[in-house]
């Protein structure tokens, strides 16, 4: 009935890579709709001027302006890719994944004034926790 030369081995991807993956696209995914939000809030920041959560994201973008926005976006959509190569066990995923937000943590540190670094800290946390984490399991994928 089975014919165990017939059956397919699959890799199965462990557990801790699979939660891994879901905080990176967690966190990759809300870097991006942040990228999107702050590239368009540099073109007509008076438009985007309430009350709110909304005046953070005017300020970053005035702050940061469009082409920094525009980087830093382009950053995170690249790691996202790489995210969903480790989801798919790729090894070139973790390289995918780390350079971009090696990055993505760097330039700010290197453009942004030092009294501002304080708004970097979540990124200066989870960001080298994941690469760290992924480079660490990188034996685990094909």
């Amino acid at each position: 009935m089975n014919d165990p030369a017939q059956v397919s081995v699959e890799k199965r991807r462990p557990v801790f890579l699979t939660v891994l993956c879901v905080i990176a696209f967690v966190h990759v995914g809300l870097s991006i709709v942040i990228g999107l939000f702050g590239t368009l809030t540099t073109s007509n920041p008076a438009w985007f001027e309430t009350s709110g959560l909304l005046d953070l994201f005017v300020w970053g973008a005035q702050e940061f302006g469009l082409f920094f926005s525009v980087i830093l976006l382009i950053l995170a959509i690249i790691a996202f890719f790489g995210i969903i190569q480790i989801w798919n066990l790729l090894k070139i995923g973790v390289w995918t994944f780390s350079i971009p937000m090696f990055l993505f943590v760097i330039l700010p540190l290197i453009s942004l004034p030092a009294n501002i670094w304080f708004l970097l800290i979540p990124n200066l946390i989870i960001i080298p926790a994941l690469i760290l984490l992924f480079i660490l399991n990188y034996g685990k994928l094909d």
